[in-house]
């Protein structure tokens, strides 16, 4: 135990786990013990700085309990929190304080949490005062600091989520205003291991993705570029069930561009041109490929005069509504399958949402474009037999340019 007069300093993470450490011994949340007395510890070191009457702590644990003796179970729960504590050393009544009836954390201690320096740091970076040699300093800091959420085995507790809402949406905007400033240095590197760091915490943030992708481009890395392209449109449609937005599914015009040396030799071009392997089917591109052939037709038609409609397929359940997650995923696997099959290998068709496909279909009529979305439909339905599904179609002649 602690016997000299200097009291020792506790030093608390909440970011990415929750311990607690004094001189050389540490505690830290673990998953084969109770949840409730590590609760009363983070909730009485977060708020720290006052005393909490004991029915606040009682509706804090026992909200949806309705125990007969609250008060006891309270102090037998103190009882336990101390006992976590026990492996630091430090007297743990010393650390959890029953002052005038209610209960605090230790004040006669200095107390270092790492949210504290984070948001400090965080604040510096944003303030606009800071020196602007000094915001990217600050930056690199902050992220450096944050390993993680607020709390993350506490992160369905309705007090820790409005927290854990601020310190993530801060996370975020020092991350995007890092970007900015390396972009500026064309420091794209540093840039790949902010966004790779950050995603792992932050997966649906499309500007991350977007910010890796592009500086993977930029590096040099372009077929790493392309494989997280790929990954996270799939991840988007997928396992989100997010459609990504035209700003990202645009970049892929960007990373696909390759700079060639000079050479007159039209066989090694054509090899370069040429599809990787025989694919049997209708072209499948990515959107933004798609809109480029889309204007090249919408210019032919102007002088050939050939008629080319633009087809929209929709999947819903029987109300017009998206359909969940796990369903979607596969019917519009399946869908992509007979759309593939059921077209000729000149035509294109490429995903527009997460629930549409469109195609462009070379066609003399209406009619015979209906003919053909018919017929995508019976194969679709041959494939997959689900009821609770609606598969809508469409089709509107391409105007000239």
């Amino acid at each position: 135990m602690e016997t000299g007069t200097t009291k020792p300093t506790v030093y608390v993470n909440m970011l990415g786990e929750f311990s607690i450490t004094i001189k050389d011994k540490k505690i830290n949340e673990s998953s084969n013990q109770s949840k409730k007395p590590w609760c009363l510890l983070e909730y009485l070191i977060t708020f720290r700085n006052r005393e909490i009457p004991p029915n606040e702590l009682i509706e804090l644990i026992w909200s949806n309990d309705e125990s007969t003796n609250p008060g006891g179970a309270l102090k037998t729960l103190l009882f336990r929190s101390r006992k976590l504590l026990t492996p630091l050393d430090y007297p743990p009544q010393n650390l959890i304080i029953l002052h005038r009836g209610s209960y605090a954390w230790t004040k006669d201690m200095e107390t270092v949490v790492d949210v504290d320096i984070f948001e400090k740091t965080a604040n510096k970076a944003l303030d606009p005062q800071t020196d602007p040699e000094d915001q990217l300093d600050c930056c690199l800091d902050a992220i450096e600091i944050y390993k993680g959420d607020f709390l993350p085995k506490s992160e369905w507790e309705s007090w820790v989520v409005p927290i854990s809402t601020y310190y993530h949406s801060l996370y975020l905007k020092i991350v995007l205003m890092a970007i900015d400033i390396l972009k500026t240095q064309g420091n794209y590197q540093k840039i790949i291991d902010i966004c790779q760091r950050a995603i792992a915490i932050e997966q649906f943030d499309e500007n991350l993705h977007y910010n890796l992708i592009y500086s993977l481009y930029k590096s040099g890395n372009q077929h790493s570029a392309m494989e997280h392209y790929t990954h996270t449109v799939d991840m988007f449609y997928n396992e989100f069930a997010i459609t990504p937005s035209a700003h990202l599914k645009e970049l892929y015009n960007v990373i696909r561009d390759t700079k060639h040396g000079i050479t007159t030799d039209l066989t090694v071009i054509q090899d370069v041109l040429r599809e990787d392997s025989d694919v049997n089917g209708a072209f499948y591109c990515e959107y933004a490929v798609f809109r480029d052939i889309y204007q090249l037709e919408s210019r032919a038609i102007e002088r050939t005069g050939d008629s080319i409609f633009l087809c929209l397929l929709t999947i819903t359940d029987i109300n017009g509504n998206l359909l969940k997650q796990s369903v979607l995923t596969k019917a519009m696997d399946e869908l992509n399958t007979a759309i593939c099959r059921s077209l000729r290998r000149g035509d294109v068709y490429s995903r527009y949402s997460v629930s549409q496909y469109m195609i462009l279909l070379p066609t003399s009529t209406y009619e015979n474009g209906e003919m053909v979305l018919k017929r995508i439909s019976q194969n679709f339905r041959k494939k997959y037999t689900r009821k609770d599904l609606i598969l809508n179609y469409s089709l509107q002649a391409v105007l000239p340019k």
